[in-house]
C-alpha cells in the first residue's frame, strides 16, 4: 500500500506480522451497514442493478441527478427508488446497451480514540458488574484488533487509519508519572497516523508536549493553535496534513478547544494563542482541497452535545454569526459551519457516539468514543474512487462504531500487554500502599450533592480551618469504591497534584463566585460548609435564590475564610473572577 504523508510528514509501513485470518470468540461481532446504499446490503435493493450495469460516465451522472445519495426514511426510499429507476432507464436508452461497470468502491477503515487520559492498561468494567467486574483489556485488546484489520487489508487491499482526538496521557499513574512518555510510546507501537492536542495535553508544560511530540512517530494537528510572537501556527503542530494512501489522498485537520486558555495554568501555555476553531477549520479545509485532497478528517478536541437531537434543535435556531460570538463552540457546531468536512472525530466531553450523527445539510459524519479506552472506535467509510466520494459507511458491531474491549471477547496482544505491565509496574509500585478504607461507595457527580464531592471539599475546608470551601467538578475524576483505599486510588480520584490555596472574601464576592459557574449552562461548584440554592431559569448573574454558610444566611459584607485549589485561584475553569 502507498503510504506517505503531505507537508513533509513521513509515515512508514506499519509492521504488520502474518497471522491467521481475521477472527475473535464473540459471536456478536460483525458487520452492521446502516439503513443506506452499502455494499453490505446491496442485495436487498434490486433496483441498484441499474446502476451497476450503466458505462461509468452515467452511472455518475445518476448519483449527481439522484439528489441526496444518504436515504433516511422508508419515504425518501421510495421516491429515491422511483427516480433511480426513471433515471437509469432513461440513461440505459441513452446508451444504447447496458455495460457491465460496477461501482468502484475502496474501504477505509478508520479507528479512533479519545480521552484515553493514560488509561492503556487493562481496567475493570464496575459499570457492568460492581460486584464481579468483567476486565477490560484497553491498549493490549485495541493492539490486537487493528493488527489483525491491517493485515486483512494486506490481503484484501483496504485501507487504514488510526487516528486519536487529544487528552492522551494526564489521569493515570502510567500516564502521568511517565510524563506521557509510555503513552505515545503505546501509540507508536501501535501505529497511529495522526492526533490533535487536548486541553490536558498542556497540564505539565509546553515544553513537555514538545517532547512528546518529538517522540513521536506521527504528526500532531491543530488549525488553531499559533505562536503569540510570530503570530503564525505554532511551529510544533501542522495545520493540515495529506496521507497518500491507495490512491486516495485523504486531508486531516485538527481543532484544540479554545477553552485551554481557561483550563490550564497561565505558565503551561505561555506564548500560545488558541483561536477560535470554526474559521481556523475552514481555512485548513480550504487549504486542504486546494493541494488535492479527495476525503477530509477533522480531529477536534470538542464534544459533541450529551443529547444529539437536543444539540441540533438548538443549532437550527443559531447562524454562523451567532456561534461565533459564543465563548465555547461544540463539535455538532462545527460539523455545521465548517464547509467540507467528510469525517469529523470529537472529543474531550467523554461521551461516546454509539451511532455516527450525520450533520442533515452538510452530511458531515461525525463520530466520538468515551473516555479511558474502555472502547475502540471503529468505522469504515467505502469511498467511490471515480468520484472520490463517500457512497457510504457501515460499522462492526449491532451497537455501532464502539466496540467495547472486554478481553474475553477480544483477546489482548500478548507483546503489547506484557510491555505495559512492566511500564505499570515501573509507575505504580509505590502506589499500592493502603492508607484507609471506605465503608461504602462514594460517588461523584458533575453537579449537585454527591457523597465524593462533598468528602473532598469537607477534607479540604477542616485542612484549611476555612468557613467554606468550594472546587470544580472536573477536578474529581472517578468514584471511590467500597474497601481497601490505596495511594493509587487517590491519585485517581485527584490527579493533577493541586494545592489547597485559601483567601478572604465578603459574602458579595463569594456569591458572585458562585453566579460565574452557573452562567449560560454552567453547573455551579462542589462545595462545603455551606448551602447554595439556585433557578437555572434566571438570568445570568442572578441566579442564586438562597445562600447561606456555617448554618446561618450570607452576609453580604461579613469576610469569610474561604479554601479552594491553586488551580481556580489562577483564575482557570472559567473562574476569571479569581485572576
Amino acid at each position: 500500500m502507498h503510504d506517505d504523508v503531505h507537508m513533509g510528514e513521513t509515515v512508514g509501513q506499519h509492521d504488520v506480522r502474518s497471522g491467521a485470518q481475521f477472527t475473535f470468540r464473540t459471536k456478536k461481532f460483525h458487520f452492521h451497514p446502516p439503513p443506506r446504499f452499502s455494499p453490505n446490503i446491496r442485495k436487498n435493493f434490486s433496483f441498484m442493478s441499474i446502476i451497476y450495469i450503466l458505462p461509468a460516465q452515467y452511472r455518475i451522472a445518476l448519483a449527481c441527478c439522484a439528489g441526496n445519495r444518504y436515504i433516511h426514511t422508508s419515504k425518501q426510499r421510495f421516491f429515491m427508488k422511483a427516480r433511480v429507476i426513471f433515471l437509469g432507464i432513461l440513461l440505459l436508452a441513452l446508451n444504447g446497451r447496458a455495460q457491465d461497470s460496477p461501482l468502484n468502491l475502496h474501504r477505509l477503515t478508520v479507528f479512533f480514540t479519545n480521552d484515553v487520559h493514560g488509561s492503556i492498561t487493562e481496567t475493570k468494567a464496575e459499570f457492568l458488574n460492581p460486584e464481579f467486574p468483567p476486565i477490560l483489556g484497553g491498549g493490549a485488546s485495541a493492539a490486537n484488533i487493528i493488527h489483525k484489520v491491517r493485515q486483512q487489508a494486506q490481503q484484501e487491499g483496504f485501507s487504514v487509519l488510526v487516528l486519536d482526538a487529544g487528552d492522551i496521557f494526564q489521569g493515570t499513574l502510567v500516564g502521568t508519572l511517565s510524563k506521557g512518555k509510555a503513552v505515545v510510546e503505546f501509540m507508536n507501537k501501535i501505529g497511529y497516523d495522526a492526533c490533535v492536542p487536548g486541553n490536558h495535553d498542556f497540564d505539565l508544560g509546553k515544553e513537555n508536549l514538545i517532547e512528546l511530540i518529538r517522540m513521536s512517530n506521527f504528526p500532531w494537528v491543530s488549525s488553531n493553535i499559533y505562536n503569540k510572537e510570530t503570530g503564525k501556527i505554532w511551529e510544533w503542530v501542522k495545520p493540515w496534513i495529506i496521507i497518500r494512501r491507495d490512491g486516495l489522498n485523504i486531508g486531516i485537520t485538527g481543532a484544540t478547544t479554545i477553552g485551554t486558555k481557561h483550563m490550564s495554568f497561565p505558565k503551561n501555555i505561555e506564548g500560545l494563542d488558541f483561536r477560535p476553531e470554526i474559521p481556523s477549520l475552514q481555512r485548513a479545509v480550504d487549504s486542504l482541497k486546494a493541494h488535492g485532497a479527495d476525503l477530509i478528517v477533522a480531529l477536534v478536541h470538542l464534544g459533541l452535545p450529551y443529547d444529539p437531537k437536543e444539540g441540533y434543535q438548538q443549532l437550527k435556531n443559531e447562524t454562523l454569526e451567532t456561534v461565533l460570538q459564543k465563548p465555547y463552540v461544540n463539535a455538532m457546531e462545527v460539523a455545521h459551519f465548517v464547509r467540507g468536512i467528510d469525517l469529523l472525530l470529537g472529543g474531550h466531553l467523554h461521551k461516546g457516539y454509539p451511532k455516527p450523527w450525520e450533520d442533515p445539510v452538510t452530511h458531515t459524519i461525525c463520530v466520538q468514543n468515551y473516555a479511558h479506552l474502555g472502547n475502540l472506535g471503529w468505522i469504515n467509510l467505502y469511498v467511490e474512487m471515480t468520484t472520490k466520494t463517500i457512497w457510504t459507511y457501515d460499522y462492526p458491531a449491532d451497537n455501532g462504531t464502539l466496540l467495547l474491549l472486554q478481553e474475553d471477547e477480544f483477546w489482548p496482544d500478548t507483546t503489547i500487554r506484557a510491555w505495559i505491565r512492566a511500564e505499570q509496574q515501573k509507575y505504580e509500585k509505590d502506589f499500592q500502599k493502603i492508607v484507609g478504607v471506605a465503608e461504602g461507595k462514594f460517588t461523584r457527580s458533575g453537579s449537585g450533592e454527591a457523597p465524593l464531592n462533598d468528602l473532598i471539599t469537607d477534607a479540604m475546608r477542616e485542612r484549611a480551618g476555612a468557613d467554606f470551601a468550594f472546587t470544580n467538578y472536573g477536578g474529581i475524576r472517578e468514584d471511590l469504591p467500597r474497601g481497601p483505599v490505596t495511594r493509587g486510588d487517590i491519585f485517581r480520584i485527584l490527579p493533577f497534584g493541586n494545592q489547597i490555596v485559601t483567601f478572604r472574601a465578603t459574602g458579595r464576592f463569594i456569591k458572585q463566585i458562585i453566579e460565574q459557574k452557573l452562567r449560560g449552562g454552567g453547573r455551579g461548584l462542589a462545595i462545603s460548609g455551606g448551602k447554595v440554592i439556585f433557578n437555572k431559569k434566571m438570568p445570568d448573574g442572578q441566579r442564586v435564590v438562597y445562600m447561606e454558610i456555617g448554618g446561618k444566611p450570607l452576609d453580604p459584607n461579613r469576610v469569610y475564610l474561604v479554601a479552594t485549589t491553586d488551580y481556580l485561584m489562577e483564575g482557570n475553569s472559567g473562574l476569571t473572577l479569581l485572576k
